[in-house]
């Protein structure tokens, strides 16, 4: 155990043994009866009541927006059930939703001396230092919390919470904030080159079935890749910052370097927000390589907004539009601009676990000439991330994906539709709060109505992450 984790664990311990003593205190000193509220059915029955009732009338006032009562209910229920994870955690909810974030800070020191990777308790504590304008301390749960690779719609969550720190730390600009990551993965694809297994193809302009050359056939291969990349955020004022980073893959087969992949890309723009809603406009460049030739070029730009819709749900909405240009002159009939939008949901089933569903469209105008003519698409993403262990986590995902092109294709006779399915499945373990290993199992299965396009393909892989701050 680091030096750090260490000062950590004892703080908390010291802080749940003085919050204890605290609400005992309390008890002691504080009538339990409040004048001016309205209690009449936030009153405890007489005799010790049941912890899941307390807990389930607590959560029907709060969805009534009558917080102050539920706070009040579960604090006059504290004696009975300090200590216990489910109650301690409803009352730093209620306590933070109520307005007392200095409440909610002792009764979330309590879950996480008990449970120190409770995802739930470790959001709402940064919340609840941001409340209390304790802006480093924030700071700190966000960035630990983000270095753990939560979903997208959680982390795009939490960079809006990160910002609001920055932004909101003196009022005034401020230095810059620097997140950065490493990865390292080794894997081997049934499929490098995404081809079709067959090696003979039937072409009805032509009425003759053609061999397909060997590059064009399924061939499988073992791989390793490398990652990095590099956020930033000026804030400039109490509502916006200046963002931007970049990003840079390689990955290379151990034989067939034909089919070598990398890419940089780069993006810069602004955010704006709030405690609860967050808007990011950026500005997008990007370059992908196969062996190591130029392939295609991106411009573009993204809008990414998230609202918080509860206490355990947000709301994720994104758009890009820009173009794509293909360098190499035997490509450039795949020119094209593209215009794409999607929204979906996040949700905190329990302390570990979140499911996210999306959904997305979107189009792309041929540019080049391309002899399938426009695309249009829309595609379905379903994500769980199930707390498994503290430090364990097991991801599964499912996105099914539709594409059709509106040019009946001149060698094929056929408009071109492709359907495609892809599932992944992870399991990921935390050595500490900012290295990650990841075991991975990706398939994909395409189905095209020209059967060059249509592929299978799995991918295993094994992966270390680290995150920089």
């Amino acid at each position: 155990m680091g030096p750090a984790r260490a000062i950590v664990l004892a703080f908390l311990a010291i802080t749940h043994a003085l919050s204890v003593c605290d609400a005992r205190a309390q008890a002691l000193i504080a009538p339990r009866a409040r004048p001016g509220l309205e209690l009449a059915q936030a009153a405890l029955p007489a005799g010790q009541p049941a912890l899941a009732d307390v807990l389930a009338r607590a959560r029907s006032l709060s969805a009534e927006g009558r917080a102050r009562e539920a706070y009040q209910l579960l604090s006059d229920a504290e004696d009975l059930y300090i200590g216990e994870i489910d109650f301690d955690y409803a009352l730093g909810r209620a306590a933070l939703a109520a307005g007392r974030p200095d409440r909610a800070t002792l009764a979330f020191s309590r879950v996480l001396a008990l449970d120190p990777a409770h995802g739930g308790a470790l959001i709402d504590t940064g919340r609840a230092y941001l409340a209390l304008g304790n802006y480093a301390q924030a700071r700190a749960a966000f960035e630990a919390l983000l270095a753990l690779g939560p979903p997208p719609p959680v982390r795009a969550q939490l960079e809006a919470y990160l910002d609001q720190t920055l932004r909101t730390q003196s009022g005034e600009p401020g230095g810059i904030a620097l997140r950065a990551y490493v990865a390292a993965s080794l894997g081997k694809s049934t499929n490098v080159n995404q081809s079709p297994s067959q090696a003979q193809v039937f072409v009805p302009a032509f009425g003759a079935t053609f061999d397909l050359s060997q590059q064009n056939v399924r061939i499988a291969d073992r791989y390793w890749a490398l990652a990095g990349g590099l956020d930033l955020s000026l804030p400039l004022s109490r509502t916006y910052s200046l963002i931007g980073g970049f990003d840079l893959v390689e990955r290379e087969n151990f034989r067939e370097s034909s089919f070598d992949l990398s890419g940089v890309g780069a993006r810069l723009g602004i955010a704006a927000g709030g405690e609860t809603r967050s808007l990011r406009v950026q500005a997008l460049a990007g370059r992908s390589f196969v062996a190591h030739d130029a392939n295609r070029d991106l411009t573009g730009l993204s809008v990414e907004y998230v609202q918080a819709l509860g206490r355990d749900t947000q709301l994720l909405a994104q758009a890009q539009a820009g173009s794509f240009r293909y360098p190499p002159a035997s490509l450039q009939v795949f020119d094209a601009d593209f215009a794409y939008g999607g929204i979906g949901a996040a949700h905190q089933l329990d302390r570990n676990s979140t499911v996210f569903v999306g959904i997305s469209t979107g189009e792309e105008k041929d540019k080049g000439g391309n002899p399938s003519g426009d695309k249009r698409q829309v595609g379905l993403r379903a994500t769980l991330e199930w707390g498994v262990l503290p430090r364990t986590k097991l991801i599964g995902s499912a996105a099914p994906f539709r594409a059709e092109y509106d040019k009946v294709d001149p060698a094929f006779l056929v408009e071109r539709r492709d359907y495609r399915n892809e599932y992944e499945v992870i399991l990921q373990y935390a050595l500490d709060d900012r290295t990650l290993v990841r075991l991975g199992l990706t398939y994909t299965d395409q189905r095209s109505s020209i059967p060059i396009y249509a592929f299978q393909r799995s991918d295993y892989w094994i992966m270390l992450r680290r995150e920089f701050r």
